[in-house]
């Protein structure tokens, strides 16, 4: 079969798994909803920048680089147990495994349990990628049994060794602090490391990376009620137990700002946050990534009707 005639078949695909996706969550009576894509206010976070836009002569605005902001204020209104799947935006964001723009698949559950939530997410990856095994395994475990590395106990420049060991290379260590030491040797894991047609769910981060899942005690240190999916190296999912304390977000986003000035606060969103309940579990998963998993190709530009780079 020729490139051509492959991608044709992929598009076409597509269009199917868009509509499966629908199916599966609308059996669950789960809500789609079509919210603005052009927000007031960029995203507050370290690793991603939104695109700015200029909507009319005197205002600012940005296309939304996920749904999450305008989904919660929505829960909080009473409208729970929602979908988002359409497109977001990424400043700079191009390469074999990404796109400026690009499908995310959005979606929260109230009132519901960790199993549940995760069993549900498992099902639904299981309409895209036929793993042979699922692998539960905290962050904690992961680094280590792999790395002999307790991730609360060592040192910046236990980090820096074990990156030499591994030859990883490091641009600058000056700049970098012990989470961006963490991500590499996980990317690593996940290029080097793993066990393929396994699909992982890795659990309890490191309090550092909460973000905005809530944090919890456990055997005397702070962790992160985060969750992620990883299959053959792609990373699939990001899901939080949702934090839902304002006071907490604030001092969170604040920090970030400071080192990222530009940045503003959306109060709305801010405000709706006490308002989303106490048991609210969310998940951001790639569609086109496990498109590219389905297909088995390692360019984004393979899934999408046209990449960026193409128009």
């Amino acid at each position: 079969m020729s490139q051509e005639s492959n991608r044709k078949k992929i598009l076409k695909d597509r269009s199917l798994m868009l509509k499966k996706v629908r199916s599966f969550l609308d059996t669950k009576k789960i809500l789609e909803v079509d919210i603005p894509i052009l927000v007031k206010y960029p995203s507050i976070d370290e690793h991603i920048k939104s695109i700015k836009t200029h909507p009319n002569r005197k205002d600012i605005g940005y296309l939304h680089t996920s749904p999450e902001y305008l989904m919660k204020r929505l829960i909080a209104k009473g409208i729970e147990n929602i979908y988002f799947l359409g497109h977001v935006f990424r400043k700079n964001e191009i390469g074999n495994y990404h796109n400026i723009e690009f499908t995310m698949l959005e979606w929260y559950r109230s009132n519901t349990t960790y199993e549940k939530f995760i069993k549900e997410n498992v099902d639904l990856i299981k309409l895209f990628v036929n793993f042979k095994i699922f692998e539960e395994i905290s962050y904690f475990d992961l680094f280590y049994k792999n790395f002999k590395i307790n991730i609360f106990k060592c040192s910046k420049k236990d980090l820096i060794e074990q990156c030499k060991k591994y030859k990883i290379l490091i641009s600058n260590t000056k700049t970098l602090k012990k989470p961006d030491f963490l991500n590499l040797l996980i990317d690593y894991f996940f290029e080097k490391l793993f066990k393929k047609n396994t699909l992982y769910l890795i659990y309890d981060f490191p309090k550092e990376e909460a973000a905005l899942a809530k944090t919890y005690i456990k055997n005397g240190f702070e962790r992160a009620s985060r969750f992620e999916f990883f299959f053959n190296g792609f990373e699939i999912a990001n899901g939080y137990f949702e934090l839902n304390n304002e006071k907490l977000l604030r001092e969170r986003f604040e920090k970030i700002i400071k080192k990222k000035k530009y940045l503003t606060l959306d109060e709305n969103f801010l405000k709706s946050i006490n308002h989303i309940g106490n048991n609210c579990y969310g998940i951001a998963i790639g569609f086109d990534r496990l498109m590219m998993i389905k297909h088995k190709t390692h360019n984004i530009k393979d899934v999408l009707y046209f990449s960026y780079q193409e128009l």
